[in-house]
């Protein structure tokens, strides 16, 4: 008997043949297709809700899912499902028996299948012919690819060719953005563990300094160290709260929004550490905006991580940033633009600046501010355009859809 990480078992009751064939060259388009190399935990759904459709649309048959693992390598319970969908068609007993077994399945005429005779799902759903394809590789499994149909009663051998492909090819781009996540995270965790240790020990130095001066009556001294010891605290705190916001999966809760009195509220928010780098800051807001529903909160950690992004990247005396907001009320957007005549981005540098570390350097930020943008844009549905060249600057563009209120 074959090792079962490598068998498929084929539940054939009649062998008619399906007339739908594969064309080769969108089979190609399509596998070029299911293997992005920006595959993210951002992105992910987007990915598997994309793969869905188009793998639907090429075999042709109806149904089309994903059922993938939680993060502890946990398969979901399909009967939970079933009960917020009933639409939710795959066969819990053959999702079952591929997932422990690791082993692909596919049935045909499923109403007179001998391994799953009588199964309550096919009968439900009327399914004729269903496949459960694992996603893995040697090592690992992700979860599963379902299909079905309710007017095929077969796959043809090209058919069950491909899908058990897909079940390989899948397996591997999941398990490359899997490991991409850890070397972030390694990174991320030195990264963190260096700058903190910097902090500290700017910190202790600061505060030696001033119990001695507090301790001998040299107030100058206490003064001098606590413009030191500060904005010092300040960025561990920052440290702090941006870690808790960008590992957390925060859900968006809209409501009313002055946006241009958010975004001022977030640069006096960072007048400390504004204070700190001499440089010229322009503000320019449009009246017009009305009041729209966004959440408030996320477009204030929004805006403050994109504008310390541009201090962070300017020099000293002769730095400009330029914030600016619109509306665009045809378009129901609302526009925040931040510009800075810094060194310009090569596209390299574009491709990595929402990398959580990768966005150049942290005086003021942390490291997290260009990835947290993203996330909270993201999540309101929004879109960032950015426009720059080595040597003339950068500025961001984020469009946000901001319904009227007024």
């Amino acid at each position: 008997m074959q090792d079962s990480a490598e068998k498929t078992l084929v539940d054939q009751s009649q062998t008619d043949q399906p007339q739908s064939q594969i064309d080769p060259m969108e089979c190609l388009d399509l596998i070029r297709d299911l293997c992005p190399d920006n595959l993210n935990n951002d992105n992910m759904d987007d990915f598997l809700d994309t793969a869905r459709t188009r793998i639907q649309e090429f075999l042709g048959f109806e149904n089309c899912y994903f059922i993938m693992k939680s993060a502890k390598g946990k398969m979901p319970d399909i009967a939970r499902m079933k009960q917020k969908d009933e639409n939710f068609t795959p066969s819990a007993a053959m999702v079952e028996n591929a997932a422990t077994n690791e082993t692909n399945i596919i049935t045909e005429d499923a109403p007179h299948s001998t391994s799953y005779i009588g199964d309550p799902d096919f009968q439900r759903y009327n399914t004729l012919a269903a496949a459960a394809i694992v996603l893995k590789t040697a090592e690992t499994s992700y979860g599963i690819l379902y299909v079905d149909s309710t007017t095929e009663k077969t796959f043809t051998d090209t058919q069950k060719t491909f899908l058990e492909f897909l079940g390989t090819q899948l397996g591997l781009v999941l398990d490359n953005a899997a490991k991409k996540r850890l070397a972030a995270a390694g990174k991320a965790t030195l990264h963190l563990s260096h700058s903190v240790k910097n902090i500290l020990q700017m910190v202790t130095g600061a505060s030696e300094v001033i119990d001695f001066g507090l301790r001998t009556n040299q107030i100058h001294r206490v003064v001098r160290s606590w413009q030191i010891l500060k904005p010092n605290l300040e960025r561990m705190r920052k440290f702090m709260l941006d870690m808790l916001d960008y590992s957390k999966d925060r859900k968006i809760e809209t409501g009313p929004c002055e946006f241009n009195r958010v975004i001022q509220g977030a640069i006096e928010s960072l007048n400390s550490q504004l204070k700190q780098k001499k440089f010229r800051l322009n503000i320019r807001v449009d009246q017009d905006i009305p009041t729209v529903e966004l959440d408030s909160e996320r477009i204030h950690e929004m805006a403050l991580n994109l504008i310390l992004n541009a201090v962070d990247i300017i020099d000293e005396n002769t730095g400009v940033v330029n914030v600016e907001t619109k509306y665009r009320k045809t378009e129901e957007l609302v526009e925040l633009s931040v510009a800075d005549n810094g060194p310009g981005m090569t596209e390299e540098t574009k491709k990595r600046i929402f990398t959580p570390f990768e966005s150049g350097k942290n005086k003021f930020g942390t490291g997290l501010g260009m990835a947290i943008v993203k996330q909270v844009v993201d999540k309101h549905n929004g879109t960032i355009e950015i426009e720059s060249e080595p040597g003339e600057g950068a500025k961001f563009i984020l469009l946000l859809p901001a319904k009227a209120l007024d």
